[in-house]
């Protein structure tokens, strides 16, 4: 299995979906398509281990080339 997972995600339209603590840090939370599962489910692997985060917005139809 490779060490990366790739997979689509989007923000839930909730107000708790990103948590700032008093203390330091957030907590964000992500929906993730059944098509896009089987590789979300990786990070279950990785419970223990700090990740390297990118985030990037998809390609909409009307954008320009990046």
């Amino acid at each position: 299995m490779s060490d990366k997972a790739v997979f689509r995600a989007s923000l839930p339209m909730i107000l708790s979906a990103i948590k700032v603590s008093g203390d330091g840090g957030a907590r964000i939370q992500f929906d993730v398509p059944d098509s896009d599962l089987a590789e979300a489910l990786k990070l279950l692997l990785w419970r223990e281990r700090v990740l390297v985060m990118t985030v990037e917005p998809e390609p909409q139809k009307g954008d320009g080339p990046s």
